[in-house]
């Protein structure tokens, strides 16, 4: 799934993952690319099974290659997970936390 930006809006990004590790019982696996029209943008593999790299591209692969892939789930310093509390309707913890992020790009 797309989540949000892991640079511009990194605690809602690890809120999402958290939520979702937390919530689903299932795996989460984050990843981030860049996306021209968005910039540095974050999306999560969600499984009951561990995530396994691809070996291998089943179609043509258009915008990575197999050996580029784990790049992608490689976070620098500036994207690293934080700390993050799981996103509930009693608490709406992202909500607040997206806004305050975002807020301050478009100031």
């Amino acid at each position: 799934m797309q989540t949000t930006s892991p640079l511009i809006a990194r605690k809602s990004f690890w809120t999402v993952a958290t939520t979702i590790e937390v919530a689903s019982a299932s795996t989460a696996t984050p990843y981030h690319a860049h996306v021209p029209s968005f910039g540095e943008w974050g999306f999560i593999v969600a499984s009951r099974r561990p995530f396994r790299m691809p070996t291998r591209c089943r179609r043509a692969c258009a915008s990575s290659t197999v050996a580029g892939l784990p790049a992608l789930f490689d976070f620098p310093p500036d994207m690293a997970r934080v700390p993050a509390e799981v996103n509930r309707l009693s608490n709406q913890v992202l909500v607040q936390t997206f806004e305050d992020e975002w807020g301050k790009v478009q100031q």
